[in-house]
């Protein structure tokens, strides 16, 4: 794929599930499995469709398709449960991890915007020892309008001091993907750990 030297921008943010980690497989796992409690089955292709999407919008997602979700709170609270117990299996994409390191070694600053729960990105986040080496850090509870709309990446930039246009994104999912350009910052796709396109705002 041709796309620009990462070294021109200050700042790096990547999206965390499905980017930076292999986490979607496990996320997939508990959706299939908390919805089965509940007395209904799901495609996996749903949950891989709405990347980027926080749990309480898959939640009313499932309850306008006519299911029963019962208390939405304790949905959610149910399959971040399940997710958690996979962490440990949880690996991160060596391409994306060799890019973030390398950015960091030259003094460029990182951040996460990702539409997961705060204590899940600060808990996987320290399993696998990379808590010193993210400078911004912005989860669902940090914002009021979630991917595509910018506000989860404009935030990173502003933690790390930096204008939009000194920073560039990397994702996998296309409300992500959006985010980042309606942002106005350049964007890298990423698909299985590996980077497939790359978007000029």
């Amino acid at each position: 794929m041709d796309f620009p030297s990462t070294e021109q921008y200050k700042g790096l943010i990547f999206d965390l599930d499905g980017t930076l980690i292999n986490s979607m497989p496990y996320h997939v796992i508990a959706w299939i499995k908390v919805c089965k409690e509940h007395g209904f089955e799901i495609d996996p292709k749903v949950i891989y469709a709405m990347g980027g999407v926080t749990s309480r919008d898959v939640v009313m997602y499932f309850k306008s398709q006519g299911h029963d979700v019962g208390d939405i709170d304790e949905f959610i609270k149910r399959k971040v449960e399940l997710y958690r117990e996979n962490f440990d299996k949880v690996q991160f994409f060596p391409k994306v991890l060799d890019i973030l390191l390398k950015a960091r070694e030259r003094g460029a600053k990182i951040a996460v915007g990702s539409g997961t729960q705060l204590k899940n990105a600060v808990d996987i986040l320290a399993v696998h020892g990379m808590t010193d080496k993210i400078d911004a850090l912005v989860t669902a509870e940090m914002v009021s309008e979630h991917k595509p709309a910018p506000q989860t990446f404009l935030l990173c930039a502003q933690k790390m001091n930096l204008a939009p246009e000194q920073c560039i994104v990397f994702e996998d999912g296309p409300l992500g993907i959006k985010a980042a350009l309606n942002g106005n910052m350049p964007c890298i796709e990423v698909k299985d750990g590996e980077f497939v396109k790359f978007y000029e705002p």
